[in-house]
């Protein structure tokens, strides 16, 4: 809708911030592929990433992001994330021990335990199974406050540093705690002699190719800031739509059901059985078409360009709108509606390569995200093995902060399966929606 109303470019006005939207997959194409060295990752938005997450890999520049760049992709080769899946499955093993759910049909907030579930899946892949639990909350629990403070501190740029912005004191607590928490995490860490697979463990270990030299201790705390907060977030968000959407789509639900019983057959899943997971996968890919966690991501033009037709003058402020890109009429049939098979490849061949986008794209697209998406589907095949979901009549809104998430929570029908039953009979209360569309 919104392509529709503005076009393919236009303008956006948020009081204290102005800049240039992108709607169309070649304009994504043109800032973060074909003419990436003219779009900077500098202005209010970066700067309020760069103030949490600190000079980390996803807001470096230049020959400092090169480097670790170099240090980092290795890490999330197909061999590498081969051996963090058992990581990965025994967190959600532990995480979705809901003895709070029966085989009685009950109304929870489904949504309000993902960050729990994906900081605890999250915190084993990169810093171990041994990783003290009760720091891996307190960093959780920290990077909600600081993620919305730093929306309210990008729109509130221009104004003076003295003047007080709403949670400005609880967003300096709670980065201080993050930064004490993630330091206290790498030393622990450090003091483990037994190596491992998990990514801290590879991180302090590793060195750079051309020089020789590895990351010091401000580089791993900025680098363990952005990998567990960068992929806590989104993939906690992108879970929440994903279960919202299931249950307003119960076909899809009956259908991931299915292929979750074909393939575990009652048992936890094992590495080789993420490659079977086809359905879960699209399932995933689908809720972040229609609601991408990171719903722009914007850049600075560093010299005069044109994009579309419209004149980009030096120092513009250039953002693709990835939400507006994944429902973009001419790339997607009934852009508003839930579809996962979109991503069979049958169908997906011949789509616009930037026309779904929710890692970025380019030298600079996110290097986490086959682990993000080998998370989120796991997690999402172990949820729907073991609890049956519907919906309720509970309404849920997209909240646009630096995330979009689901603004009032998103409360579900859900009880327990039946130990060893293999499909189900989609038995739907009577307060379920049965809207065909995505809401």
């Amino acid at each position: 809708r919104q392509t529709q109303a503005l076009g393919d470019v236009a303008r956006l006005d948020l009081g204290l911030l102005h800049a240039v939207t992108l709607h169309h997959p070649d304009h994504v194409d043109h800032v973060f592929r074909a003419h990436h060295r003219n779009y900077l990752k500098e202005g209010p938005f970066w700067a309020a990433i760069r103030s949490v997450l600190g000079n980390g890999l996803p807001t470096s520049s230049g020959e400092t992001w090169r480097r670790h760049r170099r240090m980092i992709q290795p890490q999330f080769s197909r061999s590498r994330l081969d051996a963090l899946t058992t990581l990965v499955i025994d967190a959600l093993e532990e995480s979705l021990d809901w003895t709070d759910v029966g085989a009685a049909w009950q109304t929870l907030d489904v949504g309000a335990r993902m960050p729990h579930l994906t900081m605890n899946v999250v915190s084993a892949s990169i810093l171990g199974s041994h990783t003290s639990r009760a720091r891996a909350q307190a960093v959780a629990r920290e990077a909600v406050v600081t993620s919305e403070h730093s929306f309210r501190a990008m729109i509130a740029h221009e104004l003076p540093s003295w003047l007080p912005l709403p949670g400005r004191r609880r967003f300096d607590r709670g980065l201080a705690k993050l930064h004490r928490e993630v330091r206290q995490l790498i030393d622990e860490r450090r003091r483990r002699a037994d190596g491992g697979d998990d990514l801290l463990a590879q991180l302090i270990s590793v060195t750079d190719d051309e020089t020789g030299v590895g990351m010091d201790d401000a580089q791993l705390i900025d680098e363990t800031m952005s990998l567990l907060l960068a992929g806590y977030d989104t993939t906690s968000t992108g879970l929440q739509w994903c279960l919202h959407l299931l249950t307003r789509y119960p076909e899809h639900l009956a259908r991931l059901r299915e292929e979750c019983d074909a393939v575990l057959r009652g048992h936890a899943p094992r590495a080789e059985d993420l490659q079977r997971l086809h359905y879960a996968r699209w399932v995933m890919q689908e809720a972040l078409r229609l609601y991408p966690p990171l719903w722009w991501l914007p850049r600075m033009a560093a010299e005069d360009d044109e994009i579309g037709g419209h004149a980009i003058t030096k120092g513009t402020i250039v953002a693709p709108i990835l939400y507006a890109v994944h429902r973009h009429p001419d790339f997607w049939s009934q852009p508003e509606c839930f579809d996962p098979e979109r991503f069979d490849p049958a169908r997906a061949a011949g789509r616009h390569p930037l026309a779904w986008v929710p890692f970025g794209a380019g030298p600079r697209k996110c290097v986490g995200q086959e682990l993000s998406l080998m998370e989120a589907t796991l997690a999402l095949a172990m949820i729907t093995q073991r609890f049956e979901l519907a919906a309720t009549t509970h309404t849920v809104r997209a909240q646009v902060q630096t995330v979009m998430r689901p603004a009032d929570g998103v409360r579900l029908r859900i009880r327990r399966r039946p130990a060893r039953r293999r499909r189900l009979d989609l038995v739907a209360p009577a307060s379920a929606s049965s809207s065909r569309m995505a809401r």
